[in-house]
């Protein structure tokens, strides 16, 4: 079997995670390309060419690791339109552009993944995926930001919002700007994706009812989380309060949580880190075994 030559798009905390991985793991591929925007960082792994995204996309199969949209668009369209598979960690691009990328690599029969974009390592779209198929999804509802778990929980403990956000920027858990986790954005994108996937249906971010934490208050002693919920008619993501022994209420630091209802099949639960850089380079390094496996998926199947 040839070798898959692997061109990556960003080299961060995952994408250096995945090089490491395609270095050592057991799959028949190669790190042929890293584009970066400062060829001269430290760490850059010897003997693979480094450049610009021109190169990457020159691969067998394009990985994009940078986040964003303005970029990720266009090396997507130009991969994909090429017939060439495109597997990304990026859900803003999935869930702003998810029908156009799907619809192209449908056309070119290219192939389109995604699994680490929700949930980093936890199997939350192949969950939604294989109970898809199996039964009729009746509802997904999950606590999908680690940030705002984070937040909640402390103010649960007696912490005002500014004491809280502050405590979580000081363990890695928020950003200097928060504003995207906080408004319930980060948890939107993930809940259409994972809607879109349960229903066969393409939704957007737009689709889904947000609100965000910011302004909501928290009793000492309560338990809120911000809850991303979804049907086939309706998606909407909120701050809630959660029944102490509801097991959304255990989901602490990092975690996430995903419960799915299936008609007359009860409720299935998947849990686990929804973020770090080895956990979420699993979930990459597990969309390109199913590529070398010789396997064309489509994420969003053919949308309609």
């Amino acid at each position: 079997m040839d070798r898959l030559q692997i061109g990556l798009i960003g080299w961060g905390t995952v994408g250096s995670a995945l090089g490491e991985l395609v270095r050592t793991g057991p799959l028949p591929m190669t790190l042929a390309a890293i584009a970066v925007r400062d060829r001269e960082r430290p760490g850059l792994p010897k003997g693979v060419q480094v450049g610009g995204a021109d190169l990457a996309l020159q691969a067998d199969v394009v990985v994009e690791l940078a986040g964003g949209l303005d970029g990720p668009l266009a090396w997507a369209r130009q991969a994909l339109d090429r017939g060439k598979p495109y597997v990304t960690a990026n859900k803003a691009l999935l869930a702003t552009h998810g029908r156009e990328l799907a619809e192209i690599a449908d056309r070119r029969v290219a192939a389109l993944l995604g699994s680490a974009s929700v949930g980093g390592g936890t199997p939350m779209i192949e969950a939604t995926q294989h109970l898809a198929a199996t039964g009729a999804i009746e509802r997904i509802r999950g606590i999908l930001n680690a940030t705002t778990t984070y937040i909640l929980s402390a103010m649960g403990e007696g912490r005002s919002y500014d004491e809280a956000l502050r405590e979580a920027q000081d363990a890695g858990y928020a950003e200097a700007d928060p504003s995207f986790d906080v408004d319930g954005r980060d948890a939107a994108q993930k809940l259409a994706i994972l809607a879109s996937v349960a229903w066969g249906r393409w939704r957007p971010e737009q689709d889904v009812d947000t609100t965000g934490i910011v302004g909501h208050e928290v009793a000492a002693g309560e338990t809120i989380r911000l809850v991303a919920e979804a049907t086939k008619g309706s998606l909407s993501v909120k701050p809630m309060p959660i029944d102490p022994t509801d097991p959304m209420a255990r989901a602490a630091g990092i975690e996430n949580v995903l419960e799915i209802t299936v008609a007359d099949a009860g409720v299935y639960r998947v849990s686990g880190p929804g973020a770090g850089g080895r956990v979420t380079a699993g979930a990459v390094y597990g969309d390109l075994a199913r590529l070398a496996a010789g396997e064309r998926p489509v994420l969003f199947g053919s949308p309609s």
